[in-house]
Protein backbone atom coordinates (compact mmCIF):
# COMPACT_ATOMS: atom_id res chain seq x y z
CA UNK A 1 0.00 0.00 0.00
CA UNK A 2 2.83 2.21 1.01
CA UNK A 3 4.49 1.46 -2.22
CA UNK A 4 1.53 2.17 -4.35
CA UNK A 5 0.77 6.02 -2.15
CA UNK A 6 4.41 6.70 -3.06
CA UNK A 7 4.12 5.70 -6.85
CA UNK A 8 1.20 7.92 -6.70
CA UNK A 9 3.02 11.18 -5.20
CA UNK A 10 6.21 10.71 -7.64
CA UNK A 11 3.55 10.75 -10.44
CA UNK A 12 1.88 13.75 -8.90
CA UNK A 13 5.51 15.75 -9.06
CA UNK A 14 6.41 14.68 -12.14
CA UNK A 15 2.72 16.37 -13.59
CA UNK A 16 3.59 19.44 -11.33
CA UNK A 17 7.58 19.44 -12.47
CA UNK A 18 6.23 18.96 -16.03
CA UNK A 19 3.02 21.75 -16.01
CA UNK A 20 5.99 24.08 -14.27
CA UNK A 21 8.57 23.68 -17.18
CA UNK A 22 5.37 24.07 -19.27
CA UNK A 23 4.68 27.31 -17.98
CA UNK A 24 8.43 28.46 -17.71
CA UNK A 25 8.64 27.78 -21.78
CA UNK A 26 5.58 29.40 -22.80
CA UNK A 27 6.67 32.35 -20.72
CA UNK A 28 10.07 32.17 -22.69
CA UNK A 29 8.74 32.14 -25.89
CA UNK A 30 6.27 34.83 -25.63
CA UNK A 31 9.40 37.09 -24.51
CA UNK A 32 11.16 35.89 -27.35
CA UNK A 33 8.29 36.48 -29.93
CA UNK A 34 7.87 40.38 -28.21
CA UNK A 35 11.73 40.33 -28.49
CA UNK A 36 11.99 39.91 -31.83
CA UNK A 37 8.69 41.96 -32.64
CA UNK A 38 10.47 44.93 -30.69
CA UNK A 39 13.80 43.84 -32.77
CA UNK A 40 11.81 44.04 -36.14
CA UNK A 41 10.38 47.16 -35.43
CA UNK A 42 13.17 48.91 -34.70
CA UNK A 43 14.71 48.38 -38.10
CA UNK A 44 11.25 48.03 -39.70
CA UNK A 45 11.10 50.00 -43.11
CA UNK A 46 8.45 51.90 -42.42
CA UNK A 47 10.75 53.08 -39.77
CA UNK A 48 13.36 54.16 -41.90
CA UNK A 49 12.70 57.62 -44.03
CA UNK A 50 11.16 57.48 -47.40
CA UNK A 51 13.77 59.24 -49.18
CA UNK A 52 16.85 57.81 -47.84
CA UNK A 53 15.32 54.42 -48.48
CA UNK A 54 14.52 55.75 -52.30
CA UNK A 55 18.60 56.88 -52.39
CA UNK A 56 19.95 53.25 -51.00
CA UNK A 57 17.01 51.32 -53.64
CA UNK A 58 18.39 53.41 -56.36
CA UNK A 59 21.81 53.35 -55.83
CA UNK A 60 21.99 49.47 -55.30
CA UNK A 61 20.68 49.25 -58.89
CA UNK A 62 22.41 51.50 -60.50
CA UNK A 63 25.83 53.09 -59.01
CA UNK A 64 28.81 51.75 -60.63
CA UNK A 65 30.28 50.88 -57.58
CA UNK A 66 27.24 49.31 -56.26
CA UNK A 67 28.98 46.61 -54.49
CA UNK A 68 29.59 48.43 -51.08
CA UNK A 69 25.86 48.93 -51.07
CA UNK A 70 25.07 45.65 -48.97
CA UNK A 71 26.82 47.21 -45.86
CA UNK A 72 24.96 50.55 -45.96
CA UNK A 73 21.87 49.94 -45.47
CA UNK A 74 19.65 53.17 -43.99
CA UNK A 75 18.56 53.05 -40.59
CA UNK A 76 16.22 55.44 -38.90
CA UNK A 77 18.82 57.53 -38.03
CA UNK A 78 19.18 58.50 -41.21
CA UNK A 79 17.01 61.79 -41.39
CA UNK A 80 19.01 63.49 -43.59
CA UNK A 81 19.08 62.15 -47.50
CA UNK A 82 21.86 64.57 -48.90
CA UNK A 83 23.86 63.47 -45.98
CA UNK A 84 23.30 59.68 -46.16
CA UNK A 85 23.74 59.76 -49.96
CA UNK A 86 27.46 61.69 -49.36
CA UNK A 87 28.10 58.20 -47.02
CA UNK A 88 27.22 56.15 -49.95
CA UNK A 89 29.58 57.60 -52.39
CA UNK A 90 33.05 55.85 -53.87
CA UNK A 91 35.97 57.22 -52.80
CA UNK A 92 37.05 58.27 -55.93
CA UNK A 93 33.94 60.08 -56.99
CA UNK A 94 33.33 61.71 -53.60
CA UNK A 95 36.71 62.97 -54.05
CA UNK A 96 35.84 64.22 -57.42
CA UNK A 97 32.15 65.37 -56.77
CA UNK A 98 30.74 63.90 -60.03
CA UNK A 99 27.46 61.96 -58.37
CA UNK A 100 24.53 64.32 -56.56
CA UNK A 101 21.49 64.83 -55.00
CA UNK A 102 18.54 67.32 -54.90
CA UNK A 103 15.53 68.17 -53.89
CA UNK A 104 14.23 70.06 -56.85
CA UNK A 105 14.07 67.72 -59.36
CA UNK A 106 12.64 70.05 -62.25
CA UNK A 107 15.52 72.56 -61.70
CA UNK A 108 17.48 69.75 -62.63
CA UNK A 109 15.30 68.64 -65.70
CA UNK A 110 15.39 72.51 -66.78
CA UNK A 111 18.95 73.07 -66.15
CA UNK A 112 19.98 70.05 -68.62
CA UNK A 113 17.31 71.60 -71.11
CA UNK A 114 18.67 75.22 -71.13
CA UNK A 115 16.01 76.83 -69.13
CA UNK A 116 17.31 79.58 -67.10
CA UNK A 117 15.30 81.62 -64.74
CA UNK A 118 16.43 84.66 -62.68
CA UNK A 119 20.05 84.58 -65.21
CA UNK A 120 22.28 87.36 -66.16
CA UNK A 121 22.86 85.35 -69.98
CA UNK A 122 26.55 85.40 -69.44
CA UNK A 123 29.37 83.02 -69.10
CA UNK A 124 32.43 84.18 -66.77
CA UNK A 125 35.21 83.06 -65.69
CA UNK A 126 36.37 84.32 -62.39
CA UNK A 127 40.00 84.84 -61.87
CA UNK A 128 42.20 85.77 -58.81
CA UNK A 129 45.15 87.30 -59.83
CA UNK A 130 47.57 86.53 -57.01
CA UNK A 131 50.22 89.08 -58.27
CA UNK A 132 47.85 91.73 -57.43
CA UNK A 133 45.63 90.42 -54.62
CA UNK A 134 42.37 91.52 -56.37
CA UNK A 135 39.75 88.99 -57.77
CA UNK A 136 38.04 89.99 -61.72
CA UNK A 137 35.13 88.15 -63.99
CA UNK A 138 36.32 88.22 -67.63
CA UNK A 139 33.12 87.69 -69.97
CA UNK A 140 33.94 84.88 -71.90
CA UNK A 141 30.76 85.01 -74.03
CA UNK A 142 26.96 86.63 -73.97
CA UNK A 143 23.90 84.81 -75.20
CA UNK A 144 21.80 86.40 -77.47
CA UNK A 145 18.58 87.91 -76.12
CA UNK A 146 19.65 87.67 -72.83
CA UNK A 147 19.46 90.29 -70.32
CA UNK A 148 23.39 90.60 -70.31
CA UNK A 149 23.27 91.35 -73.98
CA UNK A 150 20.58 93.45 -73.67
CA UNK A 151 22.65 95.38 -71.14
CA UNK A 152 25.49 95.60 -73.87
CA UNK A 153 27.81 93.36 -72.42
CA UNK A 154 30.35 91.96 -74.96
CA UNK A 155 32.97 89.27 -74.85
CA UNK A 156 36.07 90.29 -73.54
CA UNK A 157 34.64 93.03 -71.02
CA UNK A 158 36.10 92.83 -67.57
CA UNK A 159 34.05 92.90 -64.30
CA UNK A 160 35.75 95.07 -61.70
CA UNK A 161 32.92 95.34 -59.16
CA UNK A 162 30.17 93.95 -58.27
CA UNK A 163 27.39 96.77 -56.74
CA UNK A 164 30.15 98.99 -56.21
CA UNK A 165 32.06 96.22 -54.10
CA UNK A 166 35.26 94.22 -54.98
CA UNK A 167 34.35 90.98 -56.55
CA UNK A 168 34.17 87.56 -53.18
CA UNK A 169 33.38 84.35 -52.98
CA UNK A 170 30.32 86.03 -51.15
CA UNK A 171 28.91 88.33 -54.31
CA UNK A 172 30.09 86.41 -56.88
CA UNK A 173 26.78 84.54 -57.58
CA UNK A 174 25.57 87.57 -58.69
CA UNK A 175 27.67 87.16 -62.27
CA UNK A 176 25.32 83.89 -62.41
CA UNK A 177 21.47 85.08 -60.98
CA UNK A 178 19.98 87.27 -59.04
CA UNK A 179 16.44 88.19 -57.71
CA UNK A 180 17.17 91.97 -58.41
CA UNK A 181 18.80 94.78 -60.80
CA UNK A 182 22.87 94.04 -60.47
CA UNK A 183 25.02 96.50 -61.48
CA UNK A 184 28.39 95.33 -62.72
CA UNK A 185 31.61 97.98 -62.82
CA UNK A 186 33.15 97.58 -66.34
CA UNK A 187 36.39 98.27 -68.07
CA UNK A 188 38.12 97.27 -71.38
CA UNK A 189 39.90 94.06 -72.36
CA UNK A 190 42.55 96.49 -73.12
CA UNK A 191 42.91 98.67 -70.66
CA UNK A 192 46.73 98.51 -69.26
CA UNK A 193 46.16 97.44 -66.21
CA UNK A 194 45.68 94.12 -67.44
CA UNK A 195 49.23 94.08 -69.07
CA UNK A 196 51.39 96.75 -66.95
CA UNK A 197 52.18 95.60 -63.41
CA UNK A 198 52.90 98.86 -62.12
CA UNK A 199 49.21 100.50 -62.86
CA UNK A 200 47.45 99.68 -59.78
CA UNK A 201 43.76 100.38 -60.85
CA UNK A 202 41.99 100.12 -64.29
CA UNK A 203 42.19 103.52 -66.65
CA UNK A 204 38.54 103.65 -67.44
CA UNK A 205 35.89 101.61 -66.02
CA UNK A 206 32.21 102.40 -66.59
CA UNK A 207 28.68 100.88 -65.18
CA UNK A 208 26.13 98.42 -66.68
CA UNK A 209 22.96 97.78 -64.66
CA UNK A 210 21.61 94.28 -66.02
CA UNK A 211 17.96 93.26 -65.14
CA UNK A 212 17.67 89.43 -64.41
CA UNK A 213 15.30 87.39 -66.78
CA UNK A 214 14.08 84.13 -67.93
CA UNK A 215 15.40 82.44 -71.56
CA UNK A 216 16.06 79.71 -73.32
CA UNK A 217 20.21 79.50 -74.05
CA UNK A 218 20.71 77.86 -77.80
CA UNK A 219 24.34 76.38 -77.27
CA UNK A 220 24.77 76.63 -81.21
CA UNK A 221 26.19 79.94 -80.38
CA UNK A 222 28.18 80.74 -83.80
CA UNK A 223 28.69 79.08 -87.08
CA UNK A 224 30.47 80.43 -89.90
CA UNK A 225 31.90 79.80 -93.17
CA UNK A 226 35.43 81.27 -94.27
CA UNK A 227 37.04 80.59 -97.84
CA UNK A 228 40.93 80.84 -96.83
CA UNK A 229 43.68 80.04 -99.60
CA UNK A 230 41.07 77.52 -101.75
CA UNK A 231 39.75 75.94 -98.76
CA UNK A 232 36.11 76.07 -97.14
CA UNK A 233 36.65 76.07 -93.51
CA UNK A 234 33.70 75.48 -91.78
CA UNK A 235 33.25 76.63 -88.20
CA UNK A 236 31.22 76.22 -84.85
CA UNK A 237 31.30 77.41 -81.49
CA UNK A 238 29.29 74.76 -79.81
CA UNK A 239 28.73 75.80 -75.58
CA UNK A 240 26.99 73.17 -74.39
CA UNK A 241 25.42 69.42 -75.59
CA UNK A 242 21.71 69.48 -75.28
CA UNK A 243 20.00 66.96 -76.93
CA UNK A 244 16.68 68.83 -77.27
CA UNK A 245 18.64 71.55 -79.60
CA UNK A 246 19.78 68.68 -82.12
CA UNK A 247 17.81 70.25 -85.00
CA UNK A 248 20.09 73.50 -84.50
CA UNK A 249 23.02 71.68 -85.11
CA UNK A 250 21.67 69.66 -88.09
CA UNK A 251 20.88 73.34 -89.83
CA UNK A 252 24.15 74.52 -88.74
CA UNK A 253 25.94 71.05 -91.33
CA UNK A 254 23.65 71.39 -93.30
CA UNK A 255 25.01 74.66 -94.35
CA UNK A 256 28.51 73.57 -94.35
CA UNK A 257 27.36 70.35 -96.29
CA UNK A 258 25.53 72.60 -99.17
CA UNK A 259 28.42 74.98 -99.29
CA UNK A 260 31.43 72.00 -100.04
CA UNK A 261 32.83 72.49 -96.91
CA UNK A 262 36.35 70.82 -96.89
CA UNK A 263 37.65 71.02 -93.27
CA UNK A 264 35.91 71.93 -90.17
CA UNK A 265 36.98 73.65 -87.11
CA UNK A 266 35.12 72.62 -83.81
CA UNK A 267 34.96 75.00 -81.07
CA UNK A 268 34.45 73.15 -77.96
CA UNK A 269 36.33 75.72 -75.29
CA UNK A 270 33.91 76.49 -72.75
CA UNK A 271 31.97 73.30 -73.41
CA UNK A 272 31.09 71.24 -70.55
CA UNK A 273 29.89 68.98 -71.78
CA UNK A 274 26.14 67.10 -71.57
CA UNK A 275 23.58 64.61 -72.78
CA UNK A 276 24.82 61.96 -74.85
CA UNK A 277 22.48 61.89 -77.28
CA UNK A 278 23.94 65.52 -78.60
CA UNK A 279 27.60 63.67 -79.12
CA UNK A 280 26.38 61.06 -80.98
CA UNK A 281 24.15 63.07 -83.05
CA UNK A 282 27.21 66.02 -83.82
CA UNK A 283 29.82 63.05 -84.45
CA UNK A 284 26.76 61.39 -87.02
CA UNK A 285 27.46 64.59 -89.20
CA UNK A 286 31.24 64.69 -88.67
CA UNK A 287 32.63 60.71 -89.26
CA UNK A 288 33.03 59.74 -92.32
CA UNK A 289 29.70 58.61 -94.24
CA UNK A 290 29.80 54.86 -94.63
CA UNK A 291 30.55 54.70 -90.91
CA UNK A 292 27.38 56.68 -89.95
CA UNK A 293 25.56 54.41 -93.00
CA UNK A 294 26.30 51.45 -91.39
CA UNK A 295 25.72 53.02 -87.61
CA UNK A 296 29.20 51.94 -86.28
CA UNK A 297 29.80 51.56 -82.42
CA UNK A 298 30.57 55.13 -81.47
CA UNK A 299 31.13 54.19 -77.61
CA UNK A 300 30.59 51.59 -75.19
CA UNK A 301 28.88 51.99 -71.24
CA UNK A 302 30.20 49.94 -68.73
CA UNK A 303 28.10 49.30 -65.96
CA UNK A 304 27.42 47.70 -63.30
CA UNK A 305 25.96 43.83 -63.22
CA UNK A 306 22.66 44.67 -62.25
CA UNK A 307 22.25 47.19 -65.36
CA UNK A 308 23.89 44.88 -67.98
CA UNK A 309 21.93 41.84 -66.52
CA UNK A 310 18.50 43.18 -66.35
CA UNK A 311 18.74 45.89 -69.44
CA UNK A 312 17.81 44.87 -72.85
CA UNK A 313 20.24 47.57 -73.80
CA UNK A 314 23.81 46.50 -74.52
CA UNK A 315 25.92 49.31 -73.45
CA UNK A 316 27.08 50.55 -77.09
CA UNK A 317 25.94 53.75 -78.44
CA UNK A 318 26.13 53.91 -82.70
CA UNK A 319 26.34 56.62 -84.53
CA UNK A 320 23.22 57.36 -86.46
CA UNK A 321 21.09 56.93 -83.70
CA UNK A 322 18.74 59.56 -82.89
CA UNK A 323 15.27 60.75 -81.06
CA UNK A 324 12.37 60.76 -82.80
CA UNK A 325 11.45 63.81 -83.96
CA UNK A 326 14.61 65.13 -84.97
CA UNK A 327 16.07 64.73 -88.22
CA UNK A 328 18.13 62.07 -89.77
CA UNK A 329 21.84 63.44 -89.09
CA UNK A 330 23.13 61.26 -91.63
CA UNK A 331 21.78 63.91 -93.91
CA UNK A 332 24.19 66.46 -93.23
CA UNK A 333 27.14 64.22 -93.08
CA UNK A 334 30.10 66.30 -94.17
CA UNK A 335 31.85 62.98 -94.81
CA UNK A 336 35.28 64.19 -93.63
CA UNK A 337 38.88 62.59 -92.86
CA UNK A 338 40.09 64.86 -90.63
CA UNK A 339 38.42 67.51 -87.79
CA UNK A 340 39.97 69.85 -85.95
CA UNK A 341 38.76 70.13 -82.39
CA UNK A 342 39.99 73.33 -79.84
CA UNK A 343 39.35 72.21 -76.47
CA UNK A 344 40.16 73.42 -72.87
CA UNK A 345 40.51 72.75 -69.04
CA UNK A 346 37.15 74.20 -69.96
CA UNK A 347 35.91 70.82 -71.79
CA UNK A 348 34.58 68.03 -70.22
CA UNK A 349 32.21 64.82 -69.96
CA UNK A 350 30.43 64.75 -73.41
CA UNK A 351 32.80 67.45 -74.90
CA UNK A 352 35.63 64.70 -74.46
CA UNK A 353 33.80 62.11 -75.24
CA UNK A 354 32.95 63.46 -78.81
CA UNK A 355 36.68 64.46 -79.06
CA UNK A 356 38.30 60.94 -77.60
CA UNK A 357 35.23 58.73 -79.26
CA UNK A 358 36.35 59.93 -82.59
CA UNK A 359 39.69 58.96 -82.93
CA UNK A 360 38.98 55.49 -84.21
CA UNK A 361 36.99 56.92 -87.48
CA UNK A 362 39.38 59.54 -88.61
CA UNK A 363 42.31 62.23 -87.69
CA UNK A 364 41.06 64.14 -84.96
CA UNK A 365 43.23 67.22 -84.33
CA UNK A 366 43.15 68.94 -80.68
CA UNK A 367 44.12 72.33 -80.50
CA UNK A 368 44.37 73.88 -76.62
CA UNK A 369 45.11 72.20 -73.44
CA UNK A 370 44.42 69.36 -71.10
CA UNK A 371 40.65 68.71 -70.92
CA UNK A 372 39.15 68.19 -67.63
CA UNK A 373 39.31 64.15 -67.39
CA UNK A 374 35.62 63.71 -66.89
CA UNK A 375 35.32 60.07 -68.76
CA UNK A 376 32.51 58.41 -66.56
CA UNK A 377 28.69 58.67 -67.21
CA UNK A 378 25.06 59.19 -65.52
CA UNK A 379 21.74 59.61 -65.71
CA UNK A 380 18.91 60.84 -63.71
CA UNK A 381 17.03 58.87 -61.13
CA UNK A 382 13.38 59.45 -59.25
CA UNK A 383 11.48 57.32 -56.97
CA UNK A 384 8.66 56.86 -59.49
CA UNK A 385 8.36 59.38 -61.60
CA UNK A 386 10.26 58.99 -65.33
CA UNK A 387 9.15 62.95 -66.49
CA UNK A 388 7.81 61.37 -69.87
CA UNK A 389 11.14 59.38 -70.43
CA UNK A 390 13.85 61.12 -69.46
CA UNK A 391 14.53 59.54 -66.08
CA UNK A 392 15.13 56.27 -64.62
CA UNK A 393 12.84 54.78 -61.56
CA UNK A 394 13.42 52.95 -58.90
CA UNK A 395 9.71 51.30 -58.24
CA UNK A 396 6.43 52.09 -59.97
CA UNK A 397 3.80 54.73 -58.75
CA UNK A 398 1.73 51.60 -56.95
CA UNK A 399 4.97 50.83 -54.74
CA UNK A 400 4.47 54.05 -53.01
CA UNK A 401 1.53 54.93 -50.56
CA UNK A 402 0.09 59.02 -51.80
CA UNK A 403 1.90 59.96 -48.13
CA UNK A 404 5.15 58.78 -49.54
CA UNK A 405 4.81 60.03 -53.08
CA UNK A 406 4.51 63.25 -51.69
CA UNK A 407 7.30 63.17 -49.71
CA UNK A 408 9.50 61.52 -52.72
CA UNK A 409 8.08 64.04 -55.35
CA UNK A 410 10.92 66.67 -55.76
CA UNK A 411 13.87 64.23 -54.53
CA UNK A 412 16.52 62.74 -57.52
CA UNK A 413 19.77 61.92 -57.85
CA UNK A 414 22.63 61.93 -60.47
CA UNK A 415 25.05 59.01 -59.68
CA UNK A 416 27.38 57.82 -61.66
CA UNK A 417 26.70 54.77 -63.80
CA UNK A 418 28.65 53.97 -66.12
CA UNK A 419 32.58 54.66 -67.50
CA UNK A 420 32.93 55.00 -70.79
CA UNK A 421 35.11 53.91 -73.86
CA UNK A 422 35.90 54.02 -77.64
CA UNK A 423 34.64 51.33 -79.79
CA UNK A 424 37.50 49.63 -79.31
CA UNK A 425 37.18 49.33 -75.75
CA UNK A 426 40.14 52.01 -74.85
CA UNK A 427 39.64 55.18 -72.31
CA UNK A 428 41.45 58.02 -71.18
CA UNK A 429 41.31 57.64 -67.66
CA UNK A 430 45.27 56.94 -67.18
CA UNK A 431 45.80 60.43 -68.05
CA UNK A 432 44.97 63.51 -66.73
CA UNK A 433 42.20 64.65 -69.19
CA UNK A 434 42.91 64.32 -73.16
CA UNK A 435 46.38 65.63 -74.20
CA UNK A 436 46.38 67.84 -77.31
CA UNK A 437 48.49 67.65 -80.47
CA UNK A 438 49.05 71.81 -80.36
CA UNK A 439 49.11 73.23 -76.85
CA UNK A 440 48.54 76.70 -75.69
CA UNK A 441 49.60 78.36 -72.64
CA UNK A 442 46.40 77.74 -70.19
CA UNK A 443 46.37 81.39 -69.10
CA UNK A 444 45.56 82.82 -72.12
CA UNK A 445 41.76 81.58 -71.26
CA UNK A 446 42.53 83.72 -67.99
CA UNK A 447 43.29 87.33 -69.07
CA UNK A 448 41.47 88.79 -72.36
CA UNK A 449 44.25 91.11 -73.42
CA UNK A 450 44.35 89.17 -76.77
CA UNK A 451 40.74 87.99 -76.98
CA UNK A 452 39.00 88.47 -80.64
CA UNK A 453 35.33 88.28 -80.93
CA UNK A 454 33.82 84.62 -81.19
CA UNK A 455 34.99 83.29 -84.77
CA UNK A 456 37.29 85.72 -85.65
CA UNK A 457 40.14 84.48 -87.46
CA UNK A 458 42.78 86.13 -85.60
CA UNK A 459 41.30 84.45 -82.74
CA UNK A 460 44.84 82.63 -81.83
CA UNK A 461 43.40 78.71 -81.59
CA UNK A 462 41.05 79.10 -84.82
CA UNK A 463 44.18 81.01 -86.40
CA UNK A 464 46.55 77.45 -85.34
CA UNK A 465 43.62 75.75 -86.99
CA UNK A 466 43.53 77.32 -89.86
CA UNK A 467 47.48 77.34 -90.23
CA UNK A 468 47.28 73.34 -90.21
CA UNK A 469 44.42 73.31 -92.54
CA UNK A 470 46.07 75.80 -95.42
CA UNK A 471 49.65 75.27 -94.38
CA UNK A 472 50.57 78.72 -94.26
CA UNK A 473 52.14 80.20 -91.18
CA UNK A 474 50.73 80.86 -87.75
CA UNK A 475 50.80 84.11 -87.26
CA UNK A 476 48.29 84.87 -84.13
CA UNK A 477 49.91 87.52 -81.59
CA UNK A 478 50.31 86.53 -78.30
CA UNK A 479 52.03 88.10 -75.74
CA UNK A 480 54.08 86.52 -72.83
CA UNK A 481 52.10 86.54 -69.82
CA UNK A 482 53.96 83.72 -68.42
CA UNK A 483 55.23 86.24 -65.03
CA UNK A 484 51.34 86.19 -64.28
CA UNK A 485 49.62 83.89 -61.48
CA UNK A 486 46.10 83.71 -62.48
CA UNK A 487 44.00 81.05 -60.68
CA UNK A 488 40.55 80.00 -62.09
CA UNK A 489 38.67 80.58 -59.18
CA UNK A 490 36.10 77.79 -60.36
CA UNK A 491 32.89 79.90 -60.29
CA UNK A 492 30.31 77.54 -62.32
CA UNK A 493 26.27 78.18 -63.12
CA UNK A 494 24.16 75.42 -61.45
CA UNK A 495 24.19 74.61 -65.31
CA UNK A 496 27.44 74.37 -66.17
CA UNK A 497 28.48 72.63 -62.96
CA UNK A 498 25.93 69.39 -63.42
CA UNK A 499 26.98 68.79 -67.00
CA UNK A 500 31.31 68.77 -66.36
CA UNK A 501 30.46 66.52 -63.26
CA UNK A 502 29.89 63.35 -65.88
CA UNK A 503 28.06 62.87 -69.15
CA UNK A 504 24.48 62.65 -69.37
CA UNK A 505 22.60 59.03 -70.62
CA UNK A 506 19.63 60.72 -71.70
CA UNK A 507 18.42 58.47 -74.16
CA UNK A 508 18.58 55.08 -72.74
CA UNK A 509 15.60 52.23 -72.91
CA UNK A 510 14.10 51.51 -69.58
CA UNK A 511 15.57 48.89 -67.74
Amino acid sequence: MRTFVLSNRNHKNEQFNNMKNLRLFVWIFIFAVLCNVACDKKDAPSDIPVVSQFVYDGMSMYYLWDEQMKSKKPTALDTDPKKYFGSLLYRLDRDKQWSFITDDVNQLLNDFSGEAARVIGFAPVVVNWVNRQRTYAVVRYVYPNSPAERAGLERGNVIWEINGAPITEQNSILLLESTGDVTFTVFDQKDRWLMDMSINVPTATRTVKVTPGSFVSNPVLFSDIYEIDGKKIGYLFYTAYRGNFNNYLFEVFSEFEEAGVTDLVLDLRYNPGGDVSAAIYLASMIAPKAEVEKRSIFTSMQYNDYVKGTSKFDGNYRLREYRPGFTDPFRANLDLSTVYIIATEFSASASELTTFCLRPFMNVVHIGGNTAGKNTASWTVHAYNDFEGRVQTVFSTSKYTAAEREELKNWAMQPIVAQYTDRGGKSFSATVGLIPDHRFDRLYELIPYDWTPIGDTEDYMFAKAISLITRQPYRAATRSISDRQLIDTELRSRSEEIRRRAVNLDNIPGL
